[in-house]
């Protein structure tokens, strides 16, 4: 999948994945390892590798703020922004600025940074 595709995804949805957490995490370079076993019943174990730390885990990144901060942190280090809110007739639309970058926008905060960390990625792999 296009970093695009998945920017414009998060920028249309108005909840939270799991099934985009984890296209989040295969672009940004967790390995996903699938370990079965046989026996009385048959079982299926999904490990999601962290690239940098190791860390066994999948953050919820659309659900979670402090995920979704963990995911920008691999892109921008160090950065700073903010996150602001409208609600209105339409519902929900955030906002969020990081560094002196453009203004991205999606239904809550997290989805929001995402998108920040998306387009941060795609300027970095020149995939727009």
């Amino acid at each position: 999948m296009a970093v695009s595709d998945l920017i414009q995804e998060l920028q249309s949805t108005k909840k939270p994945s799991r099934e985009t957490d984890a296209k989040i995490a295969l672009l940004f370079g967790w390995q996903r390892q699938v370990a079965t076993s046989e026996g009385a019943t048959k079982s299926r174990k999904v490990s999601w590798i962290h690239p940098v730390s190791g860390e066994n885990r999948l953050p919820a990144f659309t659900f979670s703020v402090d995920a979704a901060l963990e995911l920008l942190d691999l892109v921008a280090k160090k950065s700073h922004g903010g996150v602001s809110w409208v609600v209105n007739e339409a519902g929900v639309t955030c906002t969020v600025k990081v560094n002196e970058g453009p203004y991205y926008h999606a239904a809550t905060p997290a989805l929001s940074i995402c998108v920040a960390a998306l387009n941060l990625k795609a300027a970095e792999l020149g995939d727009f």
